[in-house]
């Protein structure tokens, strides 16, 4: 019983310090995703991201490039997001 109790306090010490995205990381997220498209040209229409895991948010990007003939074009690109579990760093993609 003991070695039980000490596992499950281990687990729940282990859970609660391995990184995690938190609401602030997701607004983070979502401004550097926002700054990443705006300093290629685009205009950003919107961006989305939710946490759907610990360590893993989606969401979508909404784009146009600014000008008369293209400025009606819009395109929405699916994004992703991975926390490295070890060192809390992020990588993310849209496509």
């Amino acid at each position: 019983m003991r070695k039980l109790v000490a596992a499950l306090i281990s687990l729940a010490f282990a859970t609660a310090c391995s990184p995690h995205y938190t609401e602030a990381d997701v607004a983070r997220m979502e401004t550097q995703i926002k700054t990443e498209f705006e300093q290629k040209g685009f205009v950003v229409d919107e961006v989305k991201m939710i946490k759907d895991a610990e360590r893993h948010m989606k969401g979508y990007v909404r784009i146009h490039k600014p000008g008369i003939l293209l400025s009606n074009f819009r395109v929405t690109k699916d994004c992703t997001a991975t926390m490295d579990a070890d060192s809390g760093s992020s990588l993310w993609e849209c496509k």
